[in-house]
């Protein structure tokens, strides 16, 4: 029982900091994964939709543990989501510009990618005990 008592005291210590790295590190492949899809304007300026992807530091607790991903750009919506075409008056020229997707496609590749990192992880994990 000693044995046992010891190997589930390592998984439970070894747990939360293995799953916070894991999300760091999910995280920022991600945001690497969102950059190579964002569409380059092919000029510099401050707000450049490329440099703005943020990921947050982990937050929650226990079994609620994530990373929040955002854009500080404000014409990230623009981007991702598409918008009508307005003249210098403000007026709608019939016009509108697609949306990239770049955010919910990576996402949707990500939804089948993290089951398999998780997997690992706990592999990981349980290679440790031996």
């Amino acid at each position: 029982l000693d044995t046992i008592q010891k190997k589930l005291n390592y998984i439970s210590t070894r747990y939360p900091y293995e799953s916070e790295i894991l999300l760091i590190k999910m995280g920022n492949k991600f945001r690497n994964s969102v950059k190579r899809k964002t569409p380059d304007s092919g000029y510099e300026s401050k707000r450049k939709l490329l440099k703005s992807y943020r990921v947050s530091k982990v937050q929650g607790a226990g079994k609620d543990l994530y990373v929040e991903f955002r854009s500080t750009s404000p014409h990230f919506h623009l981007v991702e989501r598409g918008h009508k075409v307005v003249d210098k008056n403000g007026r709608d020229t019939g016009k509108r510009v697609q949306g990239k997707f770049m955010v919910e496609q990576t996402a949707l590749e990500y939804q089948k990618a993290f089951p398999k990192e998780v997997e690992k992880m706990v592999d990981n994990l349980l290679r440790g005990l031996k």
